[in-house]
């Protein structure tokens, strides 16, 4: 068979074998090492009685031992599942049950919950960091020991999965995203291209590795860059790791840019390596974008997409004006290898410029959702991923999101998107942060309700500065406040969670 997967790794380490290719919390790793590290975990993995196809998940933070975990079940047939490490232990032990994985990597501090995950289920337990004494969990490297890289692990087939990707679960049950070794090249090379990955580049990833954005970091190790793993985000932690490592890229979620620019390390540490921002995963408002432009005056890179997609539409470096509200509002344009549409609810493509649902097609999308073929069919319909977020194009062919097609608000038999009231109370200085959802009433069905994270200015205030810009039926009739909007890892609000808990039972 001459068509083969992309393998992240052997690539650099035969042009660049000593060249730096992911640096940890205390250990740096050349493509030579990683590359012997990735055929010995392969070759351990066989020798553990796994067969391609079988799953290996993985719970951990940003450790740099994720690389080679993903390049390792690239490379010899295995499926990485990665784990969120924030999920509570019913969360974890329902994915652990769906997915029925042969092995569970720990990271450091997480033995005792893989313990607790797998070893009822006849799992073997393989942990990072010092041995457990329990002796219940074997030690990574002891792991890596046992076994001799093979260079003939390729089981030569396209299809085999590579990587489940549990979704959110904000609308139910998590479901695992299959993404397959075609579907992992795919990934990889648009990230690539995209973000112009460079071999010169250090890129400082700042999200967790159980996110779509670890596709990025396999695109910087395969372009030959180094990737520097940031344990765990803080403002100070990540403004001292680009100072010292000189980063020249990052990824970061609108949250975090906040955080950075609120930072008082923001004005006490040197960013000028930077030459490229990516950004995603959750809607970011033009004021808070032209704050960040104006910092770190370097390259921004947007990119829209999902668990099952990847980055489908990438906003451009050259697409960020400051004056240009229309752009920086927008999602860009199609990216690589990627047909985008908006289909209305017979499956047909809309006029430009009328609201529908996005819909994509190309290699990156995922083959389908695992045990689970009804879904896979609802959302692959008629050969179109169907992403249920709503949303139009521009005359210039920017894709504007307008929001999740659970989250439209009817009221009074008007539809109404949040995410347009949430973009003109945000740029109310006296708020924070906000969200808009829609509440049960008995008179309108459901009732647009504002909710407020922290101190704001009155509601009458807001309702007359609301008014002002938008039609009245999009204004809030009801009024929340909160401390905090709970959000999940990519910073997105858990409009479900706030419905279930602010609804009215009456």
């Amino acid at each position: 068979m001459l068509k083969r997967y992309l393998d992240i790794v052997s690539g650099a380490a035969r042009r660049t074998p000593d060249a730096t290719a992911v640096v940890g919390s205390d250990t740096r790793l050349t493509f030579r090492e990683l590359d012997e590290r990735v055929g010995r975990l392969g070759a351990a993995l066989r020798g553990a009685g796994l067969a391609p196809g079988d799953r290996v998940a993985l719970l951990a933070a940003n450790e740099l031992e994720y690389v080679e975990v993903q390049a390792a079940c690239a490379r010899s047939g295995f499926t990485l599942v990665p784990l969120n490490f924030r999920l509570a232990g019913p969360e974890l032990d329902y994915i652990v049950g769906d997915c029925a994985p042969a092995v569970i990597v720990g990271g450091r501090g997480e033995h005792e919950r893989i313990t607790a995950l797998g070893r009822e289920r006849g799992c073997r337990l393989v942990g990072l960091g010092p041995t457990d004494p329990s002796g219940d969990v074997e030690p990574y490297d002891a792991f890596l020991a046992s076994a001799q890289p093979d260079p003939d692990a390729d089981p030569l087939d396209l299809d085999l999965n590579t990587t489940f990707l549990y979704t959110s679960g904000t609308t139910g049950r998590p479901k695992g995203a299959m993404i397959d070794r075609a579907g992992l090249t795919a990934r990889v090379f648009v990230n690539a291209l995209e973000m112009e990955a460079r071999a010169d580049d250090r890129f400082l990833h700042s999200l967790p590795m159980f996110h779509i954005g670890a596709f990025l970091t396999y695109a910087i190790v395969f372009r030959g860059g180094a990737t520097v793993m940031l344990h765990s985000f803080t403002p100070e932690g990540w403004f001292e790791t680009l100072q010292h490592e000189r980063c020249t890229a990052t990824v970061l979620v609108p949250t975090m840019i906040q955080m950075l620019l609120e930072s008082p390390a923001s004005a006490t540490h040197d960013s000028s390596s930077l030459r490229l921002i990516v950004y995603g995963g959750s809607s970011i408002e033009p004021p808070l974008l032209r704050r960040a432009l104006e910092r770190f005056r370097c390259g921004f890179h947007q990119q829209y997409g999902m668990t099952e997609t990847g980055a489908q539409t990438i906003l451009h470096p050259e697409d960020h004006d400051p004056d240009d509200d229309e752009a920086l509002a927008s999602g860009g344009r199609a990216a690589v290898s990627f047909d985008v549409e908006v289909f209305d609810e017979h499956d047909r493509p809309v006029p430009q410029g009328e609201v529908g649902e996005i819909v994509c097609r190309g290699p990156a999308v995922m083959s389908g959702y695992w045990n689970l073929p009804e879904a896979t069919a609802e959302t692959l319909r008629h050969g179109w991923m169907h992403t249920g977020d709503l949303g139009r194009f521009d005359p210039r062919g920017f894709l504007h999101v307008v929001d999740r097609r659970n989250d439209m608000i009817v009221t009074g038999g008007e539809n109404v998107y949040p995410r347009e009231v949430e973009a003109v109370l945000t740029e109310h200085p006296g708020v924070r942060d906000a969200t808009v959802i829609g509440l049960p009433d008995p008179k309108w069905g459901q009732v647009v309700t504002g909710v407020l994270a922290g101190e704001a200015p009155p509601d009458d205030e807001l309702d007359a500065y609301l008014r002002e810009r938008l039609a009245s039926y999009k204004v809030p009739k009801r009024w929340v406040r909160v401390g905090e909007l709970p959000r999940n890892v990519t910073g997105k609000v858990l409009k479900v969670e706030l419905r279930k808990e602010l609804a009215d039972p009456s």
